[in-house]
């Protein structure tokens, strides 16, 4: 059936009103208002809001509303979805924009602003898009419902006093706003707390450590304490009707209960569990469609052995994983025993990447395009994802992520949500623009360097020479201040002593003078990262709390024209490219033997790394048995993120094969320190790849001296090392420049045993060196080294000595 095509405005001026009802509610006034402001500033009509019955005009609000538009039936709340349901739906006379409650009024509001070309794709006016169409019309008929139930995308340290209205309104208008309040932060020690007389006279209500009751986890055992917290949670609701759940996850760390009650309910996972369930049955009781939310997180990660209650949300963190099982592996065993799944997802956490670009996973957009899905379809309708107040490098991923949280078929459409970002945002400066998008896209793992922050800076002043509006401009001068911060903080981070403590001065200011664009969390520059570097400190005139005018680091001053023009020149002189382009190598690995390289001393048969390490070993008569030396659990306070596993896998030249997925063989080791003897078996011959992983809790993996045993370091998969280690690479004839991407320390050796470079301990970056002549077609060395080095140029294949090093098949061809 033909839709209906309705002319909204034509020649500037409105050719329907907006109708209310004569009663609407204040929020559905205020939803039809900002309607009525966005299609006046996109048409320069004036459109009046007028009472009627909604057969004629934009009728804006609730089916009660309009009742004889007879939409009551098909907005009618019977779920949690139903809560955000909205019709679009143009007719002769009109358009009806109805939502079944009022958050679905403002959705339906959006979403219409939305299909006419309005945007708002970072918080705040200069990341808004408003069209220019003096005539507008549209052809729609559409009932939308999320697809994920709880959408939120927040600020790990919190809002601040610039930050908290910008942030709502954007959530608002991208529809993260969400129709069901999922509470499941960390929870005991607010109940401790509400309840403090009940705990002061009751100490054995507190978990038991080291023979005293003082832990911030709770005797679960206890039942008199599971009444009071079920009682506990009777009251919130009595308290609050409209609250939609309660959160019972535990208080953050470890310290459980040591007594025998708690001991008897079984694991971690079941004691709060336990809790959980009873609060879950004693509040359905009482009242209907109440929730109760919990994390699987940490501790209380694994699944557990008892069943879970059916309105018991249970989060599944995406890290802090305990007991050596995967994501997926968590998914489906919380799964099994009944839970409702939500995902408690890191999109930025300012320790972890202090906002540079690429590096959380909010800026990784293959990332964000896989997983929403891919969580859904197992199960989760509830994403919570910690983020950051960090526009600059992560605002396109989590506007991407709002698209595909609402509607999962958008993930279909990420490359053209991109464009639409790019073409509409900047205009006349899209294609720069977009070579910076792709700089600082996690998917293409970016690499803090005077190379990366060189390219930003090149790229946003040609896209500057193309800005021909001033809105687009201002949006440019944001991400120059942006890559400015980025260039303060690569500086900081390589700066030591004296120097150290002005650079990590110059990045607070930035930060603070900059922070109302919102492209850096200046609230988590300014209180974390001094916590957690002793070499720097803040005067205690400069402390965070001290107010601007009293404060020497704080100012709001404007950034002028000629302060942008400068870092951008002085951005691009002081920051070279690197001078050399990667050259690529395929994965068909061989033995370098034909090579006849050659004989030298390997300094050891074994590398210590962290995560997922991977080796690959050729295989010349089979059947064969491989003998691997594990020692995990290095790092002692790790050792509870379960056993190493180690696989062996039947390498092949196509990555997607079928069988590069199928482990031929597979041991274990704890993870407590001491060496184990595992045996792979295979009864094939050719290459084969070994992968060894941990929980980050750092194995080291040792091997029979002369067994070929190669590990790649390239720029996209750089090797995992750990520690201090010595490894052989070989550099095909007639390679002119070495060239790779480095941190830690170390030296590189030439095959006369001489320092070829020297690596600076603090600073990554990309280095080259240039092959002198009769150095080719030789080895080199990487010795005494720490860090990653990542080879470019060169097969990036890494050994202990010649015998047991493994090359692409066409370079030892061609040598």
């Amino acid at each position: 059936m033909a839709l209906t095509r309705v002319e909204l405005a034509r020649a500037s001026k409105a050719t329907v009103p907006i109708v209310l009802a004569k009663d609407a509610t204040v929020r559905v006034r205020d939803a039809a208002a900002d309607l009525a402001t966005y299609l006046t500033a996109i048409t320069g009509a004036e459109f009046a809001t007028r009472a009627g019955d909604g057969t004629k005009g934009i009728a804006v609000g609730l089916p009660t509303d309009f009742t004889s538009l007879n939409l009551a039936k098909s907005l009618e709340v019977k779920n949690i979805a139903d809560r955000e349901a909205y019709i679009l739906r143009s007719h002769k006379d009109g358009l009806y924009v109805i939502g079944a409650t009022e958050l679905a009024t403002e959705h339906a509001v959006w979403d219409l602003l939305y299909r006419l070309g309005y945007r708002q794709y970072f918080p705040g006016p200069t990341w808004e898009v408003i069209p220019r169409k003096k005539t507008i019309e549209i052809a729609i008929d559409t009932t939308q419902r999320p697809d994920y139930l709880n959408r939120r995308i927040w600020y790990g340290f919190g809002t601040w006093d610039y930050n908290a209205r910008p942030y709502a309104k954007w959530c608002q208008r991208n529809r993260t706003a969400s129709g069901f309040k999922l509470n499941i932060s960390h929870a005991y020690e607010s109940i401790i707390r509400r309840n403090k007389a009940v705990f002061d006279t009751n100490p054995e209500f507190l978990g038991l450590l080291d023979g005293r009751r003082k832990s911030s986890k709770l005797c679960i055992g206890n039942r008199d304490l599971r009444k009071l917290v079920a009682n506990h949670a009777i009251k919130y609701f009595e308290d609050g009707p409209d609250r939609d759940s309660i959160s019972m996850d535990p208080s953050d760390g470890g310290n459980w209960c040591q007594c025998d009650k708690c001991a008897a309910l079984g694991s971690i996972s079941d004691r709060a569990l336990t809790l959980a369930n009873q609060v879950a049955r004693e509040i359905g009781s009482k009242f209907e469609n109440k929730y109760v939310g919990m994390y699987a997180y940490n501790y209380h990660s694994p699944p557990p052995s008892i069943r879970v209650h059916p309105n018991l949300i249970i989060s599944i963190a995406t890290a802090f994983i305990k007991g050596g099982y995967t994501l997926d592996e968590l998914i489906a065993g919380w799964s099994k025993k009944g839970a409702t799944i939500g995902m408690r997802e890191y999109y930025a956490v300012f320790p972890w990447d202090h906002d540079m670009p690429g590096q959380a996973r909010g800026s990784d957009l293959d990332y964000l395009q896989r997983t929403i899905p891919e969580f859904h379809a197992k199960g989760a309708r509830f994403l919570s994802a910690e983020s950051s107040d960090n526009w600059g490098a992560n605002g396109l991923g989590y506007y991407v992520a709002s698209r595909i949280l609402w509607d999962l078929d958008e993930a279909e459409n990420v490359d053209q949500i991109v464009d639409d970002f790019l073409t509409t945002a900047f205009g006349p400066a899209k294609k720069p623009m977009t070579r910076f998008y792709d700089l600082i896209n996690g998917s293409n793992k970016p690499l803090l360097s005077d190379d990366l922050i060189g390219r930003m800076y090149r790229q946003l002043q040609n896209a500057r020479h193309r800005a021909d509006a001033p809105q687009i401009r201002e949006r440019i001068n944001h991400l120059i201040l942006y890559t400015r911060y980025v260039e303060l903080y690569h500086k900081y981070s390589a700066s030591t002593g004296q120097d150290r403590q002005a650079a990590f001065e110059n990045l607070i200011r930035q930060g603070f003078r900059m922070r109302k664009t919102m492209m850096v969390h200046t609230k988590a520059l300014y209180r974390d990262l001094v916590t957690r570097d002793r070499n720097v400190n803040i005067p205690e005139d400069a402390a965070f709390s001290v107010p601007e005018e009293n404060n020497p680091w704080k100012s709001s001053a404007p950034f002028t024209e000629s302060e942008l023009a400068h870092y951008l020149n002085r951005g691009i002189a002081t920051h070279n490219l690197r001078d050399f382009e990667p050259v690529s190598f395929s994965k068909d690995l061989v033995p370098a033997d034909k090579l006849n390289l050659p004989k030298v001393s390997g300094d050891s048969n074994s590398v210590t790394g962290r995560g997922i390490q991977t080796f690959y070993t050729w295989i010349e008569q089979a059947p064969a048995t491989i003998k691997l030396k594990i020692t995990g659990g290095l790092i002692t306070h790790y050792r509870n993120r379960g056993n190493v596993k180690v696989d062996l896998w039947k390498a092949s030249k196509d990555p997607d094969a079928l069988q590069n997925q199928v482990s031929l063989s597979h041991g274990q080791s704890p993870p407590d320190g001491i060496q184990r003897l595992i045996k792979l078996n295979t009864k094939h011959t050719g290459l084969h790849k070994i992968t060894v992983s941990d929980g980050d809790d750092m194995t080291r993996v040792g091997w029979k001296p002369g067994t070929p045993m190669t590990i790649i370091s390239s720029l996209a998969e750089p090797a995992p090392l750990s520690g201090s280690w010595n490894l052989y690479f070989y550099v095909p004839q007639k390679t002119k420049i070495i060239g790779l991407f480095a941190d830690g320390s170390g030296k590189l050796l030439d095959p006369t045993g001489n320092a070829a470079l020297t690596f600076k301990a603090r600073k990554p970056d990309y280095y080259s060196i240039k092959v002198p002549e009769g150095h080719d077609g030789k080895l080199w060395k990487f010795h005494k080294c720490t860090g990653t080095k990542r080879l470019m140029t060169v097969p990036p294949c890494l050994a202990s000595n010649a015998r047991e090093l493994l090359l692409p098949s066409e370079v030892v061809k061609a040598n």
